[in-house]
């Protein structure tokens, strides 16, 4: 093989790389805002409030699995009392 092929596999697999790692952060994004509106059932305040403490755990690093649960959490404490 020449260097010529060398670098063409080189330079496709990085970017197939890079492309499934940016495919599963959209994805992993896409079932977090989907979390949030199924806990907010339709109340626009309520979702609003969720996203803006999603974005500040996010932001803390905190992982995906304690973000649910606080979001859970929240929105639990903030549900209509019957």
């Amino acid at each position: 093989m020449d260097t010529l092929s060398i670098t063409i596999i080189v330079i496709s697999v990085v970017l197939a790389i890079a492309f499934k790692w940016v495919l599963f952060r959209k994805i992993q994004r896409w079932m977090d805002q989907d979390l949030i509106k199924q806990l907010a059932a339709g109340q626009l305040e309520l979702e609003t409030l969720l996203t803006h403490h999603y974005e500040e755990l996010r932001r803390q690093g905190m992982k995906r699995r304690h973000i649910h649960e606080k979001l859970q959490t929240l929105a639990h404490k903030h549900e209509p009392r019957a």
